[in-house]
């Protein structure tokens, strides 16, 4: 019997919690540490419970292609996209990450949100040749992050990964490569030998920060992990990774978004296409996008609430004696001692460095500063 990630944690004096129903490591016992691997050297983070698909069958494209909402067309293998599964009336199901491979596609979304996504594709895959299969009983996800995260794993897989673009056009009309006029924002990939092992490697930018995610076999993962380690990798657990979140002003499903939420309200445009048409919700983010010129009566922003106490999710946000928002997220953070948050504030009250009020109870408020949009 192989040695699970989750031994090898504890041995690395890890604290667990729960997330989506998994056990997850929170910390290693030194958030601030923790926190400074990931903004200053190389982090190396366990996000296995989150949920992985490969999709494969010849309809696999036009089935995607009209399922979600980026550009599946375009794709050739060693790319990848941000995507969304919406409703008809353009709010979010999933969020996701879709990466093409020479015969199949590989899906990764939050664990809040896999379950049911999975139910669904799975009902589907009776309509035509799309079949899936849960890579979550297989393989575990390691995420290599932080400013030395390229060249460390460079260095492991010898591998060019500064060569890897960030962006290709696409013809508008046909959604073919080309040298047409839409940059299309890519995650690209590729298969890289790391201690031995076939990985599949991915470059995800979001927020401006990049992090590399490897697939990797159950049976194989103690030992990739532990290759990165000798390469100068450092363990960072959950809490560290969601201070960096939230400060990117990264929503999450379940926690910042969910099937209430329209898409273009959390600002994560490069997930969406507003000219392939012919997906589920198209319409709805379509005309927010054209006619609407991106405006939503709401947005997801970023707050600093200073020393306060990270306030509870759902707390109200207030401008005088009405209320104009939410808090969704909040954290403290682990070297300023600030509170950070992200929450909805209707798009009226909202501009850089404006000031709301988060009303912590009926006699204690806090105010909090707009730190971006």
């Amino acid at each position: 019997m192989f040695q699970s990630l989750d031994e090898l944690h504890s041995a690395r004096g890890a604290h667990f919690g729960e997330y989506a129903g998994k056990r997850v490591p929170l910390n290693y016992g030194d958030a601030a540490a923790e926190y400074r691997t990931v903004r200053e050297g190389v982090g190396l983070a366990d996000l296995s419970a989150h949920g992985r698909v490969e999709i494969t069958g010849k309809e696999r494209v036009a089935f995607l292609n009209g399922m979600v909402s980026n550009h599946v067309k375009a794709l050739v293998a060693g790319t990848g996209v941000p995507a969304f599964f919406l409703t008809a009336q353009g709010k979010i199901t999933a969020d996701c990450a879709l990466f093409a491979r020479e015969d199949s596609f590989l899906l990764t979304t939050d664990a809040a949100a896999f379950e049911k996504l999975y139910k669904k594709l799975f009902a589907l895959t009776y309509a035509g040749d799309f079949k899936i299969a849960d890579l979550t009983k297989t393989h575990a996800v390691i995420v290599v992050v932080g400013p030395d995260a390229r060249s460390t794993l460079a260095r492991l897989a010898n591998a060019d990964l500064a060569a890897w673009p960030d962006t290709f056009a696409v013809d508008k009309i046909s959604g073919k490569i080309s040298t047409g006029t839409e940059d299309l924002h890519i995650y690209p990939n590729a298969t890289l030998t790391i201690a031995g092992t076939d990985v599949f490697v991915a470059r995800i930018t979001r927020g401006g920060a990049e992090r590399y995610e490897l697939t990797v076999p159950h049976d194989s993962a103690v030992t990739i992990w532990e290759a990165l380690e000798a390469a100068g990798a450092r363990p960072v657990g959950w809490d560290a990774l969601d201070v960096r979140r939230v400060e990117a002003g990264i929503g999450r499903f379940g926690t910042d978004f969910d099937e209430s939420t329209l898409a273009p309200e959390i600002g994560l445009d490069e997930a969406m296409s507003f000219t392939k048409g012919c997906y589920v919700g198209h319409e709805t983010v379509g005309k927010i996008h054209w006619r609407g010129h991106d405006q939503t009566a709401r947005k997801l922003v970023r707050l600093d609430i200073g020393d306060t106490p990270p306030p509870a999710s759902g707390t109200p946000i207030v401008k005088g004696e009405k209320e104009v928002g939410v808090v969704t997220s909040a954290v403290r953070h682990p070297l300023t001692g600030k509170t950070l948050a992200l929450g909805y504030v209707r798009s009226a009250h909202i501009a850089p460095a404006a000031e709301v009020t988060v009303k912590l109870s009926d006699e204690a408020t806090a105010t909090a500063r707009i730190i971006s949009e």
